[in-house]
């Protein structure tokens, strides 16, 4: 008796963890009315205030959990981001564009709208305005940061993802002018060039939070064909 019931709760229980295949549509985060988790990002880097590779790492963030719906990682940044200054009188913005490729991502079981699955990416872009403001001795001092970027890539069984983020936000990042300042637990892990976690002597970048985010799964086209800008046309 025991054994039927104890088999009985298990069949009731594995349904919402079954994988489900990935269901083509356009999908948004929480903050747009959908079902997909706002996120937290890290990238880490070399040295404590710059140095390359960039390793990106981001993940779902449902309030106190990190990575319980989605995660991308190891995108890889090799090359220098570009640079345009906006300031005038060290007041105004600095927007740095950076180009990451490679990594993978994963959406989990849970019975989402999309299904899940995991798989490669392909080219990512990610804009970072940065806020510039004089502070009491006249230095220009960065004081805020929106970040903006896409992503694409196929998942194992050859549908397409374009993956959107419209208002990322820095939160912190380390200096040798600060040595106190440190990436809090609950942020993705820093991820260093090898794709591992980075060693405690190492845990050098920023960290931030990730809004606004729209995603598009489409298993009836190659991937080729599928890409930010298809998308943002279907909304016109």
């Amino acid at each position: 008796m025991k054994r039927m019931l104890c088999l009985s709760i298990l069949l009731l229980v594995l349904p919402s963890f079954v994988s489900a295949a990935e269901v083509s549509g356009t999908y948004t985060s929480t903050d747009l009315g959908g079902s997909l988790y706002t996120g937290r990002a890290s990238t880490w880097r070399s040295g404590i205030n710059s140095g390359l590779p960039h390793v990106l790492h981001t993940q779902s963030w449902d309030g106190s959990s990190l990575g319980t719906q989605w995660e991308i990682s190891c995108a890889v940044e090799n090359s220098a981001f570009s640079v345009v200054d906006n300031r005038s009188g060290g007041v105004g913005t600095v927007v740095y564009t950076s180009h990451f490729t490679g990594g993978t991502f994963t959406f989990f079981p849970g019975g989402w709208p999309w299904g899940d699955g995991s798989g490669t990416l392909g080219a990512t872009t990610l804009i970072t305005t940065v806020q510039f403001v004089l502070d009491v001795n006249g230095v220009s001092t960065p004081v805020a940061s929106v970040v903006n970027g896409n992503t694409s890539g196929t998942f194992a069984d050859g549908c397409a993802l374009v993956f959107a983020i419209g208002n990322g936000a820095g939160v912190g990042e380390t200096t040798s002018l600060n040595l106190g300042i440190t990436k809090p637990a609950d942020y993705p892990t820093f991820l260093d060039g090898s794709c591992a976690a980075a060693s405690p002597g190492q845990e050098f970048g920023t960290w931030g939070t990730v809004f606004t985010v729209t995603f598009q799964i489409d298993c009836s086209v190659p991937v080729e064909t599928t890409s930010w800008s298809a998308m943002k046309a279907a909304f016109k």
